[in-house]
């Protein structure tokens, strides 16, 4: 004898399939839960530098939200909290230093490697929540050359890592400063006086582009065993720096800087040049003594310093190699000693 499983009715199994896919289609699901919004906005000010001034400047970040009205250009309120932010640096303003945080519960650094600032909150319980903002001040020196609109591509997360999860979408465009030229970004032939002493600094040579040419440091040549004495006494008036921009073209010859400064009833062939180029990328050069340069560190970059002798070599009647002192006469018209160093394409300084 065979037991039948007794089949259940039509009805009753379309009834019941009904029923569990009624029940799918209202369990949740990840899928369809609802997107957080993430969204920030970045200014910086002030707007504008100019090239080779040393300046302070101030990012503020603001998460978008908080009590109406939203804050200008948010067009939505974020749904989380922004934890760590990036802002890259523009190269015309590296590097830059620090000077102060607007909340002791961020953890702000400047990354030299990388040329970016990196900010990053101390816990999640200190992320900026909607409508919360942290700002930053640092301070820096815009190249002299760097001319129009920089920026400083700012990014946001919503973890406490840079570069981490949860990136936000910065509103109405990234923070710019614009940079101006101040007047020392020198193309071949041109010339800029210091306003203190009246000294007055001419660049030539067969080159394309501009270099950066400012007054001003401490450069010292005293040490000279042979010389160091006579330097002291009679040296340039202001120190002259003169660095290539990023768009200089060394040409198929050296470049000449000349200074002109009134006399003061001196000799012109007493005053010594003490010149000074970065060891990377040069050899010592050789000084009026007849030695090598001497390295010393200036700023934190080493150097190699000494005195310039003069190009022409009575001994074999030939010329010098760069650098070295190529003209030094008074001028009887303007009564102004003139002196002119020939130089290879480099960073020099020279006084």
């Amino acid at each position: 004898m065979s037991l039948l499983r007794p089949k259940l009715p039509r009805l009753a199994f379309v009834a019941m399939s009904l029923i569990l896919m009624g029940a799918l289609v209202a369990a949740p699901s990840v899928s369809g839960a609802k997107a957080a919004v993430k969204q920030f906005i970045a200014s910086i000010d002030p707007p504008g530098a100019t090239g080779g001034v040393a300046g302070s400047w101030t990012e503020t970040v603001t998460n978008c939200g908080g009590q109406p009205p939203l804050p200008e250009r948010c067009t939505v309120s974020s749904t989380i909290g922004l934890g760590a932010i990036r802002v890259a640096v523009p190269i015309e303003f590296r590097p830059v230093t620090l000077t102060s945080v607007s909340s002791p519960n961020w953890t702000v650094g400047y990354d030299s490697a990388t040329g970016n600032i990196n900010a990053t909150a101390n816990g999640g319980s200190f992320k900026l929540q909607p409508g919360q903002s942290i700002s930053f001040t640092f301070s820096a020196t815009p190249e002299a050359c760097a001319t129009g609109t920089k920026t400083f591509t700012t990014a946001a997360w919503g973890s406490t890592v840079v570069s981490g999860t949860d990136p936000f979408a910065i509103q109405d465009g990234q923070p710019t400063v614009t940079v101006a030229a101040n007047g020392s970004c020198l193309t071949s032939g041109g010339s800029v006086t210091d306003p203190t002493t009246g000294q007055t600094e001419t660049i030539s040579g067969d080159f394309q582009g501009h270099v950066s040419v400012t007054f001003g440091g401490n450069l010292d040549c005293s040490f000279d065993p042979t010389f160091g004495s006579q330097w002291s006494q009679f040296h340039l008036p202001t120190q002259v720096n003169i660095i290539p921009a990023a768009d200089f073209e060394p040409g198929s010859s050296p470049k000449v800087s000349t200074s002109r400064f009134p006399t003061e009833g001196a000799d012109s062939s007493s005053y010594l040049i003490c010149f000074a180029v970065p060891t990377a990328g040069h050899t010592a050069f050789t000084t009026r003594g007849g030695g090598p340069a001497t390295v010393v560190n200036i700023g934190g970059t080493n150097f190699f310093v000494g005195i310039l002798p003069n190009c022409y070599n009575p001994t074999t009647g030939g010329t010098r190699p760069e650098p070295c002192v190529s003209e030094q006469f008074l001028d009887l018209a303007t009564d102004e000693i003139v002196i002119s160093v020939r130089m290879l394409p480099g960073d020099p300084f020279k006084k």
